[in-house]
């Protein structure tokens, strides 16, 4: 009968979770089983090591969910059987014309990088596409640079080399001839963090110089560098739940015909790297950044004002003059944006999350959330956990 299973489904994922983009798939395909049916879960990752799957019908998998492994298409295709592809439709149309699609869109991710390097007040901009020239890539970049030609503002693109040693000269040069100071958009974080190299290298600051923003939001990269890397975040989560939806629907037979899904961005996650482009003072960078690495600490303002080197009376001047508020409000931000992160994204209890946001005691921690977000840590947890 159409629409019920006869066993629990074998399902084959083709994820490379050594990215930020393929973790949170998978953590959106694994919420969308544990709520809705059970599978049984093959997991390939391209890791060194790792046992191969030779065949997928000798392994009676009834479904594939596959993300950017050209190397699997083929052994998809001869299996012939139920798949939702995760981006690049480019790499698998034309071999796997049943499949169906859940992708990125890409052109809004353009849009959204021009507008936010726009309101931080640049004038000059560029897109650093990425040297493979995929699709995704392409459709950012023109996206990018029509809005940008829609306010009014040029923008040049650079087209990388394949070898990396060879391109990182090149675009040295390139960086060097641009405007000062022009905002990047770089086509994924990888290439932000080469961007940010090769700044370093042709001695070019971020962001007075050079502003970076780049595409994923890979907090193992992002948050890594000096100064950190802005990045566009798209709904990663959301698409691996829509392809586990999409695929479930297509092995009940409730949907036929082949389906394409778009899913959008989540946040812009704003940090050193596309500073405002008033804020060249190199004071206050330092300041803001030794605020960042140890805001879990009990710092206090003359620790900041000693690291900018400059007096206490200097560095609440230049805080107030280009932030309009004090430091102190900046390490309570600060804190409270860790707060919210560690609330959402762990199930660790609220007197430890405390402790480790640099609150003295969680009566303190507590009081203070309240008064600037306006509800307690554990309705704020409770609403926003739901959604997720």
């Amino acid at each position: 009968m159409q629409g019920l299973l006869q066993k629990k489904p074998r399902v084959a994922l083709f994820l490379a979770t050594n990215e930020e983009a393929g973790r949170s798939k998978l953590h959106g395909i694994l919420r969308y089983v544990r709520s809705h049916t059970p599978w049984n879960i093959h997991l390939v990752e391209n890791r060194i090591g790792e046992q191969k799957l030779g065949d997928l019908t000798t392994w009676g998998a009834t479904g594939v969910i596959v993300a950017r492994m050209p190397d699997s298409v083929g052994m998809i295709a001869r299996a012939g059987i139920p798949t939702v592809v995760l981006d690049s439709p480019q790499l698998y149309e034309r071999r796997l014309p049943h499949a169906s699609f859940v992708t990125s869109d890409s052109e809004a991710v353009g849009r959204a990088g021009a507008d936010f390097l726009l309101r931080q007040g640049f004038q000059h901009f560029a897109y650093v596409a990425d040297p493979g020239n995929w699709d995704w890539s392409v459709q950012r970049g023109q996206a990018f640079c029509e809005r940008l030609r829609q306010a009014g503002r040029p923008c040049v693109v650079y087209n990388g080399l394949r070898d990396w040693a060879r391109d990182q000269e090149r675009m040295a040069d390139w960086l060097r001839s641009l405007p000062k100071p022009t905002a990047v958009l770089a086509a994924r974080d990888g290439r932000a963090l080469q961007l940010l190299e090769t700044c370093q290298l042709a001695g070019l600051n971020v962001p007075s110089d050079i502003a970076i923003l780049g595409v994923d939001n890979d907090e193992l990269l992002c948050e890594n560098t000096s100064p950190t890397l802005s990045s566009i975040q798209p709904d990663f989560e959301s698409a691996g739940y829509q392809a586990a939806h999409l695929l479930e629907q297509i092995m009940r037979r409730k949907q036929r015909k082949p389906q394409t899904v778009l899913y959008g961005i989540k946040q812009i996650v704003a940090r050193g790297s596309t500073r405002p482009a008033w804020a060249t003072d190199h004071r206050l960078l330092r300041g803001l950044e030794f605020i960042r690495l140890n805001a879990s600490e009990p710092i206090r303002v003359d620790d900041i004002a000693r690291h900018m080197n400059v007096s206490r009376r200097l560095a609440e001047l230049l805080f107030r003059r280009h932030l309009n508020h004090s430091i102190q409000k900046e390490i309570q931000q600060t804190r409270l944006t860790r707060l919210k992160k560690l609330l959402l994204e762990t199930s660790l209890p609220i007197g430890l999350i405390s402790d480790q946001c640099g609150y003295q005691t969680e009566m303190h921690a507590k009081r203070m959330f309240k008064k600037h977000i306006g509800m307690t840590m554990s309705q704020f947890r409770k609403r926003y956990q739901s959604g997720r």
